[in-house]
């Protein structure tokens, strides 16, 4: 222990590491404000209200429509909305009286038109009765979409039957409360962004743990010393995932405490199907487990990547792959995604877990032989696994560093 707690020493003690860490600091700050300030509240003379003041009015007006999403609340809704609408002198009063229901609003905008589509009218055009086909509909959308063959071409029967029995197994009729606090942390683009950010700067943090030896000139006594070889080398292994962990932890609770704290935690029990653009996610899940999904991946996907950087580091024997490594496995992959004939591929590399929020409506499925699993079920432990395999190849190859 105390080797390793002289080499964290040696990696917080740089003044260059420590204003990294006093930056990150300030991201993970600015990316709750930020997500804090999304939720929003309009008044009827215009004022609009943001963070705190927004949440305490919506979750006040989302009280009356608390409860569970039947067809007969779907029935009124629709007459809700048609009231109101007939009674506005305009689009922006009409929005005004319908924040409390616009949750429930969105799911007919979103299920009741095409696969994949939205129409922010739908819900007063219309018929109560049609609206109460609400979840019956998303089952029919589906097996429309999934009868379509240019937007099929790719799949398999058994993928085909995998979505289906993933619809149909979603319990329903949903439950609608308060959760502006965990849409707004997992719905937003500010997570996945923050967790690149915090990958880029935690590789940076990481360069020198390994050839900092070989750029003083001390790797010849640190393998010529009693311990140097192998209690050295594994505090040098247990200081970088101890690191990661560290930091990558911190950061994340920080950045859900803040906004959770300031939005509220409540509707953790919530489906993410109730959020806007979750409506066909396959993960039939809350936003309570969303949330630990989205951090497990995410420190899967930062474990993996960052040991690999520190490996390539070793065999380099240079700080650069420690600092690239980061940035091109966490950014490249997104924009080559979008290639065509590319896009199968990258969805299985590990920039994919750093962005789970974001991809829980995709239809990403694994297929091993006649057996389909939901792509994030497979990757995340892949990956954790694989991190883990990575230790001792990290610890052996530093080891033998100036062997013959």
């Amino acid at each position: 222990m105390i080797l390793v707690w002289y080499e964290l020493k040696k990696i917080f003690a740089k003044r260059s590491h420590q204003a990294v860490l006093f930056l990150l600091a300030a991201t993970v700050c600015a990316a709750a404000i930020l997500t804090i300030r999304d939720v929003r509240y309009y008044e009827q003379d215009g004022t609009v209200l943001c963070g705190a003041p927004a949440a305490k009015r919506l979750k006040a007006e989302q009280k009356e429509w608390e409860g569970e999403v039947t067809g007969e609340v779907l029935r009124l809704v629709v007459e809700k909305i048609k009231e109101i609408d007939a009674a506005s002198a305009s689009i922006d009063d009409a929005f005004v009286k319908k924040q409390g229901l616009l949750g429930i609003a969105n799911l007919l905008s979103q299920g009741c038109f095409t696969y994949g589509g939205y129409e922010y009218d739908l819900p007063g055009n219309i018929s109560p009765d049609h609206a109460q086909r609400l979840y019956e509909m998303r089952i029919l959308l589906l097996k429309q979409e999934l009868e379509d063959k240019r937007q099929t071409v790719s799949l398999t029967e058994q993928k085909k039957a995998f979505l289906l029995r993933q619809y149909q197994s979603l319990e329903t009729p949903l439950y609608y409360t308060y959760a502006e606090g965990w849409k707004a942390l997992l719905d937003s683009q500010y997570l996945p962004t923050l967790m690149i950010i915090t990958i880029v700067m935690i590789g940076f943090l990481a360069a020198g743990i390994f050839p900092d030896e070989f750029y003083t000139g001390a790797d010849a006594v640190f393998f010529s010393s009693c311990l140097g070889r192998k209690q050295g080398t594994a505090a040098k292994v247990a200081a970088g995932f101890f690191m990661v962990t560290a930091i990558y932890w911190t950061a994340m609770l920080a950045f859900s405490a803040l906004v959770l704290g300031v939005l509220g935690a409540g509707g953790a029990g919530c489906m993410v199907q109730t959020g806007f653009g979750n409506w066909e996610s396959i993960y039939n899940i809350t936003y309570g487990q969303d949330w630990l999904l989205s951090m497990c991946g995410g420190y899967a996907g930062h474990l993996f990547i960052l040991s690999l950087a520190m490996l390539l580091s070793v065999k380099s024997r240079s700080a650069v792959p420690a600092v690239a490594v980061p940035f091109l496995l966490s950014c490249i992959p997104m924009f080559l995604s979008r290639i065509p004939v590319l896009a199968p591929v990258m969805q299985f590399f590990p920039d994919m877990l750093l962005r789970i929020n974001k991809f829980l409506d995709g239809w990403y499925l694994i297929q091993i032989g006649s057996h389909v699993y939901a792509s994030y079920t497979v990757l995340v432990p892949l990956y954790l696994v694989l991190s883990v395999a990575l230790v001792p190849v990290l610890y052996r190859s530093f080891g033998r560093t100036g062997k013959k």
